[in-house]
């Protein structure tokens, strides 16, 4: 006798999270006839399956590249459909299923196999309890949760596609692909098992074995399980020492510990309470270390406040004794929200709470206090996290204005070879000046009729010079070691004569709220010559002799507030210092 004999693989339960589908049957309209091999007994029974022909005892059958071995089959003549059962074992090609009961729809050449179903193929063994088996198209599928074994990976899923011939998967809702080194975790996820490539398009974690702690997650993306290297894209993050690397586009590499991301990078530190951003960033793993670009900024998230730097590159360092630093690389800038400082180039050290700024470094605090060295170093307490006291080699100057609030042009100013400058409760508070120190104060008497009455203007030199802030005024308290100290009627001292040298007043470049960090944001054109105390003094005569002076003003003021002004526009006194600090 012959009948046709065919797999048909169909699932109308497929979950409607998956993009996964079951295989799509093509129908022969003149299948083959399927070649009964060996029955061990034949026989018609009118009650029992529709009075189908039912085949028992050692049943072998073939048809076309498929091989049936069975306990019993009944063939349903009228559709072309067998079912066996029993021992159930089906072979094509070069794949071997065995089960419990099996469908055969012979026109479609599609399969169901139930019950402890296996398939097993040259590169991979399938286990679960329903599987669908289209054997023209050599597909199986399952969506009743399987097994799949290759080698020493294990892969667990609820729904499952395999793509024979490609050795490709296709893994749909809560599936779990497993090695000795890594562990994925998703829902629609595309495994071919010849290049070990896995494709995701929803949220997706894959873990490595050997150290929990570093981990990748993604709605979309790409892992080599042969290299261990992931390629993310939107809400991709990769997890690494604590650490979490996210941006539009990530690259990930376990073996080397390398990873980048492209627009919009953020390095997070839950640890340290901080985190980097940029448009590109590398992260080294074994090195602990991290480098961003792009217009990258970092923020340290304070107490009562945050820290925001600035520098075209910005690399974080952990070294062996787990201390954090942050190196900024040309322009770089800080901003606290009552303090501001630029340099070059400056370095974070986060662990103890210090911050080195290099070539040309200025430092602004609250009140129109401006200081200056070739390198300053701002020390932050660890406990408070507020500023504590900021230390200046070589060339210090302090610079402050006498009235914060006032347009003249007139400073309280101290200059020395180091500088040590202290604050209490964020407001600057003593400052020490040694070596070679000078001041110009502008000194202000109390007066009983008058109030604060100016008296004069004091110049002091000495090796050590120490001045105490007092209602944001400084006053000199201590001028010793060849000290020389008088004061002046401010009428005998001239306009120019009142700026040490060396003095640069660079309130221009003061940054007054966060985003003045970036450039594009606050620019300042530092290759911009600035005038000269000459040139400003001949612009200054020539406003004189053009203007009409008003009869109740005397020149003389005039020239003054003229003469302040260009000063202000200009924002250079070259060569001057103050000591008297006015804030």
């Amino acid at each position: 006798m012959r009948f046709n004999f065919f797999f048909f693989i169909f699932f109308i339960g497929v979950s409607i999270f998956s993009q996964i589908t079951p295989p799509t049957p093509t129908k022969n309209p003149k299948p083959e006839h399927v070649k009964l091999i060996n029955a061990d007994l034949e026989e018609v029974n009118e009650l029992v399956f529709d009075g189908n022909m039912v085949y028992s005892g050692n049943v072998i059958a073939e048809h076309e590249t498929s091989r049936l071995e069975s306990d019993s089959v009944i063939y349903f003549q009228d559709r072309n459909f067998i079912e066996a059962r029993g021992n159930v074992h089906f072979t094509d090609k070069q794949s071997d299923l065995v089960c419990d009961i099996l469908t055969y729809d012979v026109p479609t050449r599609t399969a169901i196999a139930y019950d402890h179903v296996k398939l097993v193929t040259p590169d991979q063994t399938v286990e679960t309890d329903k599987l669908i088996y289209d054997a023209n198209a050599d597909i199986a599928y399952f969506d009743n949760w399987g097994t799949v074994y290759r080698g020493q990976n294990v892969t667990k899923t609820k729904i499952g596609k395999y793509y024979v011939k490609q050795n490709r998967i296709e893994l749909g809702e809560n599936s779990t692909l497993e090695s000795p080194e890594y562990v994925i975790y998703g829902s629609d996820i595309k495994y071919d098992t010849q290049t070990g490539i896995a494709d995701f398009n929803q949220f997706t974690r894959i873990s490595n074995k050997n150290d929990p702690t570093v981990f990748v997650t993604g709605t979309t993306g790409t892992y080599h399980t042969k290299t261990k290297e992931s390629y993310l894209k939107n809400d991709g993050r990769v997890h690494y020492q604590g650490k979490i690397l996210s941006g539009d586009d990530l690259y990930f590499n376990e073996l080397t510990g390398f990873g980048k991301g492209i627009k919009n990078v953020k390095l997070d530190d839950p640890k340290e309470k901080r985190y980097l951003i940029g448009d590109y960033g590398e992260v080294f793993r074994f090195k602990d270390s991290a480098m961003v670009t792009g217009r990258p900024y970092m923020v340290k998230i304070l107490t009562k406040d945050s820290l925001y730097i600035h520098s075209d590159t910005l690399i974080a360092i952990q070294n062996k004794d787990k201390k954090s630093t942050i190196r900024g690389f040309h322009n770089g800038r800080l901003f606290k929200s009552n303090i501001s400082g630029k340099s070059d180039s400056l370095v974070y050290h986060e662990t103890i709470g210090r911050i080195d700024f290099y070539k040309n470094p200025v430092f602004w605090s609250t009140g129109g206090r401006q200081l200056t060295a070739d390198t300053l170093s701002a020390y932050l307490n660890v406990q408070t996290q507020a500023i504590d006291s900021i230390y200046g080699r070589e060339h210090a100057f302090v610079i402050s204005k006498v009235d914060s609030l006032s347009l003249k042009f007139e400073f309280n100013q101290a200059k020395g070879r180091m500088l040590h400058a202290y604050f209490q409760d964020e407001e600057l508070d003593l400052v020490d000046l040694q070596g070679n120190a000078e001041s110009i104060t502008y000194v202000e008497e109390e007066s009983k009729t008058k109030g604060k009455e100016r008296t004069g203007i004091a110049k002091s030199i000495c090796g050590i010079l120490q001045g105490e802030f007092i209602e944001r005024k400084m006053d000199i308290v201590s001028c010793r070691i060849n000290a020389e100290s008088k004061i002046y009627p401010e009428s005998k001292i001239p306009e120019r004569q009142r700026f040490l040298t060396e003095f640069d007043w660079r309130d221009e470049e003061r940054l007054r709220k966060w985003d003045d960090i970036f450039p594009d944001v606050f620019p300042y054109d530092k290759d911009k010559p600035k005038k000269t105390i000459e040139q400003i003094l001949e612009e200054q005569l020539l406003e004189e002799q053009e203007k009409v002076e008003p009869a109740e003003e005397p020149a003389k003021e005039i020239a003054v507030a003229r003469f302040s002004k260009n000063l202000v526009n200009s924002g250079h006194f070259p060569n001057c210092v103050m000591i008297r600090l006015q804030i």
